[in-house]
C-alpha cells in the first residue's frame, strides 16, 4: 500500500505560559485565535487553535 502524503494538516505542541503564547500568535505572527475549547484528555486546561486569516492548509497550529 502506497500513502501520498499532501502535505502537513497542523501541528500540535504544549506551552506552559498560554498568555505569551496567545500574544506570540496573535501579535506578534499575526495570526488568529480560530478556536478555544477545553483540552478532552485534561479538561482543567485549553486547546487552543491558530490559523492565517484564511484558513490556509499547513498554517493551523494548535497548543494544550
Amino acid at each position: 500500500m502506497t500513502v501520498n502524503v499532501l502535505g502537513i494538516h497542523h501541528v500540535s505542541a504544549i506551552t506552559g505560559e498560554i498568555e505569551r503564547n496567545h500574544h506570540l500568535f496573535t501579535t506578534i505572527l499575526g495570526m488568529r485565535l480560530v478556536k478555544k475549547t477545553v483540552n478532552q484528555d485534561d479538561t482543567s486546561s485549553y486547546h487552543l487553535f491558530y490559523a492565517d486569516a484564511v484558513g490556509t492548509p499547513g498554517t493551523d497550529m494548535t497548543f494544550f
